[in-house]
């Protein structure tokens, strides 16, 4: 096994630290065979009681699935590969998420896409001060995917259609508000609480640190008088007419996202379904559409690649049936 993971065991505790630094943990098909392996032989070793994820910088978590390799299979027209990618993103979530031992994921520093697929279906689900939690899917011409819409659409009224649509970079108690994490831990007092997982019970050790941030009524209304809306075209209307701050930035993002993906985005939030699994199922359906339209490589070209964040989206009238089909 090469250095892209790297395992420890102290005290029952099988510590997992993600380790291909470079790409910011990005998870491609070797990766995720490599953890999945991990994870699998601990689930029958008798010896480890509890499993703790974490990476082996403070940058960042994990920042998803590898969109530059997924980008690459795309463009040569290898779309069963390029969905591949995706597909082994959800299947280490719903791993993570029916694992027989409790999983503990430090979600420390930037955790998006994927990364928030590995990390929010734990058994004790950590931030930091330090933590940047961000589905940013529609910006690349998709939509928040790895099963987080079964989050989203719990998260109080319209927050989470707000947060899939704009994009919506969370800090530590933003993520906890969404429903995304358990535990909010000073960045400066990380080093002792992990020692303290390995010295006492982890279950005491954490107590102390976990948090009910509730958003506050008066913004809940806010947003709802904004994203109640039937269709995002009337949301777009109703924030270029508010006079909250808040409507002004979300504006912003709007306009900068894929069209396209935006109403695939908004369908699906409405589309509610009863458990992870059918929402990982819907995922790979819906990405699999999107992949293939011509927003996703140019996507990825503007955010990823060149980096001018200038993407030239396919502004064709968008059909209800165009929509729909994506979930066919």
């Amino acid at each position: 096994m090469n250095e892209w993971v790297i395992t420890q065991q102290q005290k029952g505790i099988g510590i997992l630290i993600l380790n291909r630094s470079k790409v910011l943990n990005a998870i491609n098909d070797v990766f995720q065979k490599q953890i999945m392996e991990v994870l699998e032989k601990w689930q029958h070793d008798s010896s480890i009681h509890t499993v703790l994820i974490k990476s082996s910088q403070k940058k960042a978590f994990c920042a998803g699935g590898d969109i530059r390799q997924i980008a690459d299979f795309a463009r040569e027209g290898d779309y069963k590969k390029a969905l591949s990618i995706f597909q082994h993103n959800y299947q280490l979530a719903y791993f993570v998420a029916h694992y027989e031992k409790p999983v503990i994921a430090l979600m420390d520093g930037i955790t998006m896409g994927g990364g928030i697929g590995l990390g929010a279906y734990a058994t004790y689900r950590l931030v930091t001060d330090r933590s940047v939690l961000s589905m940013p899917e529609v910006m690349i011409g998709i939509t928040p995917d790895a099963g987080t819409n079964f989050i989203f659409q719990k998260a109080p009224g319209f927050v989470g259609l707000r947060a899939m649509l704009t994009g919506q970079r969370c800090n530590g108690e933003e993520a906890i508000q969404l429903g995304f994490a358990d535990y909010l831990i000073p960045s400066s007092e990380l080093d002792s609480v992990l020692s303290n997982l390995e010295n006492s019970n982890f279950k005491q050790a954490l107590s102390s640190f976990k948090k009910k941030i509730l958003f506050d009524n008066g913004v809940l209304k806010q947003i709802d008088q904004i994203y109640a809306a039937d269709s995002v075209d009337e949301i777009i209307r109703r924030l270029n007419e508010s006079m909250f701050d808040w409507a002004k930035i979300d504006l912003i993002a709007l306009t900068k996202a894929c069209p396209f993906s935006l109403r695939v985005t908004f369908q699906a939030w409405h589309r509610k379904l009863k458990d992870l699994k059918s929402v990982i199922q819907r995922d790979v359906t819906v990405i699999n559409h999107l992949i293939h339209r011509c927003d996703f490589l140019e996507g990825v070209r503007a955010i990823i690649i060149d980096k001018d964040h200038k993407p030239c989206w396919d502004h064709s009238i968008i059909l209800d049936s165009d929509i729909n089909s994506c979930f066919e």
